[in-house]
């Protein structure tokens, strides 16, 4: 997961060899320049039906990731799928394609 969310989002606090645990941290801080909160990604999350991750522990503007054992691969790549949709919903505020309301 953390391999697939990398590059649409900055990771915090990966290992030496660029591995992370069992859970990793989204830095959203980058996007609050342009009104877009840690919040703001979390609820468009539960849009696409999940619930929202930590917000902002243990990192103020982060989102902690931390997939559980009993969720099935297809599980997982629907939840990176819409991170990675949020992150072009962003991007479209960025460039004044879309409103931020």
């Amino acid at each position: 997961m953390m391999h697939r969310l990398e590059g649409p989002f900055e990771i915090k606090y990966k290992g030496e060899q660029g591995r992370c645990a069992h859970e990793f941290i989204l830095d959203c801080n980058e996007f609050k320049k342009h009104g877009i909160m840690e919040e703001d990604i979390a609820k468009r999350l539960m849009d696409y039906g999940f619930h929202a991750p930590t917000m902002s522990w243990p990192v103020s503007g982060g989102l902690m990731i931390e997939p559980t054992e009993s969720e099935d691969k297809l599980e997982v790549d629907r939840f990176c799928d819409a991170m990675i949709a949020i992150r072009h919903e962003i991007q479209d505020i960025i460039d004044g394609n879309q409103d931020p309301e």
